[in-house]
Order: structure tokens, then C-alpha cells, then sequence
């Protein structure tokens, strides 16, 4: 497939998809990385994290200090983070008062991101006082380093012909248009645009995760690089250098 989308000369961008709390194979990716990047003297590594950095995997709150840990390295490496709908959902649990308006994000991997930071359900399904308790030793407990982490983290970023975003874009507006919604959470007609019946190029082709399939995507208007994690997969990055796409994976 012909590729009209390029990255500036001298870079070379790698996008991970979505980690879900599994540190281990997130420092693996990093070390994938270094080694890809080992002869290429000549290029400037720009490493993109697409978001859904917690939740479901056991060590969310090691990874986000570790995101941040990397966020103030000096090494010459270009690294963004995006905001997922797992993160805002963090957010959201920890900052709404009602708390019926955040209790999808238990069912999502929330659980586990509470534990990670220490905290001890005494029910299981939580009921409503056991949740009110982890609200509050989240606030009390989560540091303010990942507080603020999370809170300023970008929802989109371009780098030459690419657009990338957690879950991608609603195809039918411009990419300065786009909502929360649409960069966190969309899934169709973004996902099968290029089959839709008012289908139109994109202005940039957009690097996305958030929605899961068995292995990297390549359709005209997107690349997809959640491998499912979680579920057994791979992590996946896609690298991109100049106008060429190819794709490392660890597991």
C-alpha cells in the first residue's frame, strides 16, 4: 500500500499502544525500542504513548511513576503522552461526588488501579461504603506527581502526516473539531471509515489504540496498535520513519 504520509526527516516515531498496567512488558517495549535504535545514529527517537496506561494489570500506579519518571529524562528522546479513557476515568472517580456517574471504570480495570496504590476492598462486588472509602484514601494516597500527570495530559498530537489519539476521530469533522469523546472513546465510523458510503481521505492518517484487535491495523485513514494486552496479546508499537510503517511487539 502506497503510504502518501510522511514523518519529518531525522525522526523516527514509535506509538505503544495500550499497556493496561503490565510494567514489565512496557520496560521490555522500552528495551525493543533502544535496540531498534541502536544503529540509527543519524535519527531522533519520538516515543508516543497512546494512553490507557492503567487498569486491569496489576501495577498501574509503578507505571505511571515510571511515565513520569521518563517525562523528566534528558536523553535526547522525545516522549508524549496521551490521555486514554481509563486515565479520565481516574480522574473522574477520584474527583466527582457521584460516584454513580464513575462506577463503569470498576468494571473496566478501576479495581485493580485502587489496589495498586494499597488499598484493600472489603467487599467484593464493592458496595457503596467501600467505595467512598477508596475514593478518599485515592485522594489521600495517590501522589501529586501522578495527580498532576494525569491531569495535564494532552487528549491528541501531530507529528507530520499523522494525527494520533487514544481512540481515534469522528471522520465527518475536521481534526480541530474533535470532542473528548471522540479522542477517548470513539470507535465507529471511525473504525471502518474507509468503507463507509460518504467516505473521504483524511487530512492525516491517524495512530490510534483503544480498540482491540488480534494484530496491528493498516486501513487508508488509520493505524490501530492494541493488540489486547490484557487479553493475552502482544504489546505493539508502530514505527514510523519517513513515509515506511512497520511494527515491533513484546510480550
Amino acid at each position: 500500500m502506497n503510504n502518501r504520509f510522511t514523518i519529518p526527516e531525522g525522526f523516527r516515531v514509535y506509538a505503544i499502544g495500550d499497556v493496561h498496567g503490565h510494567l514489565e512488558t512496557l520496560e521490555r517495549m522500552h528495551d525493543e525500542i533502544e535496540r531498534d535504535m541502536r544503529f540509527a545514529h543519524d535519527l531522533t527517537a519520538h516515543i508516543v504513548y497512546l494512553g490507557d496506561y492503567i487498569d486491569r494489570g496489576p501495577h498501574s500506579a509503578h507505571i505511571l511513576e515510571r511515565l513520569i519518571e521518563l517525562k523528566a529524562r534528558e536523553d535526547g528522546v522525545y516522549r508524549s503522552f496521551l490521555l486514554g479513557n481509563h486515565e479520565h476515568y481516574m480522574i473522574r472517580f477520584m474527583n466527582e461526588p457521584d460516584l454513580a456517574e464513575t462506577m463503569e471504570w470498576l468494571q473496566w480495570g478501576g479495581i485493580e488501579t485502587i489496589q495498586s496504590y494499597g488499598y484493600g476492598f472489603k467487599t467484593y462486588p464493592p458496595v457503596r461504603d467501600d467505595l467512598e472509602e477508596a475514593r478518599d484514601f485515592l485522594n489521600s494516597h495517590v501522589p501529586e506527581s501522578h495527580w498532576n500527570f494525569l491531569i495535564n495530559m494532552p487528549m491528541a498530537l501531530e507529528i507530520g502526516g499523522y494525527f494520533f489519539a487514544h481512540a481515534g476521530v469522528n471522520p465527518r469533522k475536521s481534526l480541530k473539531e474533535q470532542d473528548l469523546w471522540e479522542l477517548i472513546g470513539i470507535r465507529q465510523p471511525f473504525l471502518s471509515w474507509h468503507e463507509e458510503a460518504d467516505y473521504k481521505p483524511l487530512p492525516k492518517k491517524i495512530v490510534h489504540g483503544h480498540s482491540i484487535s488480534k494484530d496491528p491495523v493498516i486501513r487508508p485513514h488509520r493505524i490501530g496498535v492494541d493488540t489486547g494486552l490484557f487479553k493475552g496479546g502482544p504489546l505493539t508499537a508502530a514505527v514510523l520513519e519517513a513515509t515506511e510503517v512497520r511494527f515491533l511487539q513484546v510480550r
